[in-house]
């Protein structure tokens, strides 16, 4: 590589460093009174143990809170005051209810004083599959878990940066997988009505359900059918498009998933409109009753949701961001006083790779971060520097042989590139197989990883050596460049 053209790729690829370094990582400020600049980082998905998240107490029909208790019994106060406990309108709560823990249960779940075994086999048949569905929804990051033994507390993070999106997406995820009863495809509005036809929705008649990006439209939900789904289906529509009826309801219990206009017989059911966060939850919640226990007949009140802080506390995905700036720029000196220009050529190397990595976490929609993710990110960073730091040995090894600067740079390479290699690829297939088999934050932590790795291995391989080809052509001949690199010989003769 020539000098000049050296000189121009330095300056060319300084700016555009620059310029997306500062695109990532500067803090969110007001461009105007109404636009402001959001960095990359500032967009990035957190999980709810480093950013805020929603959650929601599932109540079975029959259990209520304390405070709905004492609101019950003030009414009932309220009644006997004005005279009007006896006309029936206002019922003793005290009749009605027993305090069980924090909660209180109808006194039809209760006998003598016992919770009666058939309302806590209904229960923990509901709880096993609300807790499939968030399990099957993919969340980075979610906790479902038993409260005063006959409630259920949901915890997940927030999926929108936008905080009337995300309220809309927690609150329609929260409603859509309490939903009760038996899948049913027909064209009346709710189960107890009678409709001209229906078919039922189970695993004889449907495969999956999954998305579509359906372009201008949002996102579709897809429902594949079986062979003798898609048969049963096509008599269904084929019967509602020769009747006054061309609606087709898909219905949980009462509660309609989805809803498309029927014209013709069809063998697919596609329906969009739909955000991605909402299609996914749907097709999420059809996945789980098609399968072996996913519905149950307990039904839930329609859940309240609330806002919440990182578990972690408020200020831990910032504190986070500094602690890794910190150690960023002390292996960077290191990198710059142990290995002199082969340090410069990793630091471009290193900045490159932390860019590519930022706008992979905050560009793809897949990818939630983490505490588990800032660990992969940490770890992949760390192969990334140890390969480097090998490489360079190398070269030095090689340059003590009494080789030139040259020939050793090219054999120190080649040395390391197979254990380059090797590591990669085994930690590339093994966060990929974590990510197949994984749920939850160790899914997200092992794509996260993969990705980093990926990068890694693209920027160690190639981007790092050919910064520091790039970077050896300024000095005007050998000894200069042996000294740019640190290296020391007692005899070297100019170009």
């Amino acid at each position: 590589m020539g000098k000049k053209k050296s000189v121009v790729l330095i300056v060319l690829i300084t700016i555009v460093l620059a310029g997306v370094l500062f695109l990532s990582i500067t803090p969110t400020f007001y461009v105007s009174n109404v636009n402001r600049f959001n960095s990359l980082l500032s967009i990035v998905d957190l999980g709810s143990d480093l950013g805020d998240g929603y959650y929601t107490v599932y109540y079975p029909e029959g259990v209520i809170s304390k405070s709905e208790y004492e609101m019950l019994e003030a009414e009932y106060e309220y009644a006997l005051e004005n005279g009007d406990s006896g006309s029936g309108s206002v019922d003793d709560p005290a009749e009605e209810y027993t305090p069980y823990k924090g909660i209180y249960l109808s006194n039809e779940f209760l006998e003598n004083g016992t919770v009666l075994q058939s309302f806590q086999d209904d229960f923990d048949r509901a709880y096993e599959a609300i807790k499939s569905r968030f399990e099957a929804r993919r969340l980075s990051d979610y906790s479902v878990r038993l409260q005063d033994d006959y409630t259920i507390r949901v915890e997940v993070p927030a999926l929108d940066h936008d905080d009337a999106e995300a309220d809309a997406v927690a609150q329609s995820m929260f409603q859509t997988f309490a939903y009760s009863g038996e899948l049913l495809f027909t064209d009346a509005t709710s189960s107890t009505a009678s409709g001209t036809a229906e078919m039922d929705g189970t695993s004889e008649n449907i495969r999956s359900a999954s998305t579509s990006n359906a372009g201008d439209s949002g996102y579709a939900v897809v429902i594949n059918f079986t062979s003798a789904g898609q048969e049963a289906f096509r008599e269904l529509t084929s019967t509602l498009s020769s009747s006054d009826s061309t609606t087709l309801n898909v219905l949980l219990g009462d509660h309609t998933l989805l809803s498309a206009t029927v014209s013709e017989e069809m063998d697919v059911y596609i329906t969009g409109g739909y955000t991605q966060e909402s299609a996914e939850t749907i097709a999420t919640l059809i996945n789980c009753v098609i399968r072996d226990g996913g519905t149950f007949d307990l039904g839930f009140e329609s859940p309240s949701y609330y806002e919440m802080s990182p578990t972690l506390g408020e200020h831990t995905a910032l504190v986070v961001a500094i602690c890794i700036g910190v150690l960023a720029l002390a292996m960077l000196v290191f990198s710059l006083i142990k290995f002199k220009g082969m340090g410069l050529a990793h630091t471009y190397g290193f900045i490159t790779y932390a860019l590519a990595v930022i706008a992979c976490i905050s560009l793809i929609p897949a990818v939630q971060l983490t505490l588990g993710g800032v660990l992969a990110i940490l770890l992949a960073s760390a192969i990334m520097v140890s390969c480097n730091y090998y490489a360079f040995n190398n070269i030095r090894k090689e340059f003590a042989t009494g080789k030139t600067l040259t020939s050793s740079i090219k054999s120190g390479y080649k040395n390391s590139l197979a254990f380059t290699i090797d590591v990669h690829a085994i930690l590339v297939i093994a966060g990929l197989a974590f990510y197949l088999i994984a749920t939850a934050a160790v899914r997200y932590m092992a794509l996260v990883f993969t990705l980093a790795i990926a990068i890694s291995a693209v920027c160690t391989l190639l981007v790092t050596r050919f910064y520091l080809y790039m970077f050896m052509a300024q000095p005007k001949n050998e000894r200069r460049r042996i000294a740019f690199v640190g290296f020391k010989r007692e005899e070297t003769e100019d170009d």
